[in-house]
This record gives structure tokens, sequence and C-alpha cells, in this order.
């Protein structure tokens, strides 16, 4: 694990102070795709870590399903927001869980938040989420840079930009199984990606 919280809040706090993105629901087909998928397979799961909540929409959706759920971000405004909506959520960077046991919670779900992590940061967290799910991953990488249309990447929010494939590979490197979900075994959205952990 690695502590990145304080690079990671000087550069998120500003932007949530300014209520950013706060209409926006990144976590829906990500969402989408796992309920499909537990339907097809009556897959049951009692608990979820989403790790980079943002406004907790993702907890919302738990929460009404009576499953327990639990968010995380690096924006302390974030984790005063979700807590006072009744939403459990501490502050920890997706790099360094260390305050949750292992094997603690049956998936983890990061939606938009790995192309916001430094690539030499990816492999820690990707590390973490594996120590800290028993069953199911379910994450949403963008692979572009942020629609600002910044092009210096050190002015940009997304800083890693790789393609889906590159995703894939990263994901597979590490020991992950990516589950097809669809129709004809196609993934439903592009870029997310839900997986098992390789026994």
């Amino acid at each position: 694990m690695k502590n990145t919280l304080d690079f990671y809040t000087k550069i998120y706090d500003p932007l949530v102070e300014k209520n950013y993105g706060k209409s926006l629901d990144r976590s829906g087909p990500a969402l989408k795709i796992f309920k499909k998928f537990a339907k097809n397979n009556n897959v049951k799961i009692k608990n979820v870590i989403d790790v980079g909540c943002r406004w907790g929409k993702a907890l919302k959706y738990w929460q009404g399903r009576r499953i327990k759920s639990i968010g995380v971000d690096v924006s302390k405004n974030i984790v005063d927001y979700c807590n006072k909506r009744k939403l459990n959520c501490y502050l920890a960077s997706a790099t360094d869980l260390s305050i949750f046991e292992d094997k603690k919670f049956d998936l983890y779900m990061a939606t938009d938040v790995y192309e916001h992590l430094r690539t030499e940061d990816l492999g820690h967290a990707i590390n973490e989420a594996k120590r800290v799910t028993k069953k199911y991953l379910l994450i949403r990488p963008h692979p572009t840079l942020d629609r600002r249309g910044r092009k210096n990447i050190k002015e940009a929010l997304h800083l890693t930009v790789w393609s889906l494939e590159k995703w894939q590979k990263f994901f597979e490197d590490n020991g992950l199984n990516v589950i097809k979900v669809g129709e004809n075994g196609d993934i439903i959205y592009k870029n997310t990606f839900l997986m098992s952990i390789n026994k």
C-alpha cells in the first residue's frame, strides 16, 4: 500500500468545493452491469465498498437494497457530505485502504477513479482492491482526457490515459478475470470491467 491521500486531496478538494460533477452519476452504467450479472447468475452480496464514492449515489443505491455499503473518498468535503446524509464514508485513498481488513467486502467498485490516479499508483490501488475484496470488482476507467480538453497532462484531471485494451491487460496481468456480461457474452458498456479474483 502507498499513502497518497495528501497528493490527491490537494487536487480534488478544491473541485468538490465548487460542487464539481454533483449532477453526474458515473456509477449508473456499472451498477446496471452488476445488476444484470447478479440476476442472471443468482449472485448475492452482503457488502460493498465504493472507492471514490463522490456524492454517494451508489451508496444510496445499495442502501435502498439493504446491502451494507461503505464509501471512500480523498475529499474531506465529500466524506462530510455523505456522512451527514447517513451514508457511511471514510477519508482514504485507493492506494491505501489499510483501515479495512482483508477480504472484508463481497464487491469492490470504483467508477471513474482509476484514470485519476498517477500511473505509478495503479499497482498499489489494484493490490489494495484485491486485498479487501473476496468476490468481485467493478471498475469503470475513462479512456480519454478529461472533458476540459486539457492537452497538458500536468494540468489534466485524468492522470492515466489508457486505451480500454490496455486497461483490460492491466487488470488481467494483476490476476483478475474479466467477466463478460451481455446477450452474446459481450460487455454491455465497454469501459466497465466486472471482474473476479483468480483463486
